[in-house]
């Protein structure tokens, strides 16, 4: 689907007239925020298998088919995992977290800025988790 310049759309929505008929306009530019699909088309791009993610991502099976499924909403954290998990780039992760309505990693964050250390770097998440920690900051197994 093409895609309408969100500039474009910000101004469609501020000039209406009537939240009805813009709405009926501007539907089919809104993105799908349903994390599920989502996961389900990284998985596929990336030829990865849910439990190597879910390895990777140091979230237990139990838990993350629930997220694949899109019967549990994970935390912000665990979807930055999931993305680790996928080995996605950093502008792959930031674009998955927009869409599905997540904050983006922000380099002024002493949290995001070591995340993005460590997917810059290909690091994995216990690497990661070992910047955090001597950092003083959450790691993503707490």
């Amino acid at each position: 689907m093409h895609e309408k310049d969100t500039d474009k759309l910000l101004h469609s929505l501020k000039q209406a007239e009537d939240f009805q008929t813009v709405l009926s306009e501007t539907r089919q530019y809104v993105i799908d925020q349903n994390l599920k699909n989502y996961l389900a088309y990284w998985l596929h791009e990336k030829k990865r298998s849910k439990s190597a993610v879910l390895k990777k991502a140091g979230i237990t099976e139990a838990t993350g088919y629930q997220y694949f499924d899109g019967k549990r909403n994970p935390s912000r954290e665990k979807v930055i995992a999931l993305t680790i998990g996928l080995e996605l780039t950093l502008e792959e992760t930031n674009e998955l977290m927009k869409k599905t309505g997540y904050a983006q990693l922000y380099p002024k964050h002493p949290w995001d800025a070591v995340v993005i250390y460590g997917i810059s770097h290909g690091l994995a998440i216990p690497e990661i988790d070992d910047y955090l920690y001597n950092e003083g900051l959450k790691t993503f197994g707490e």
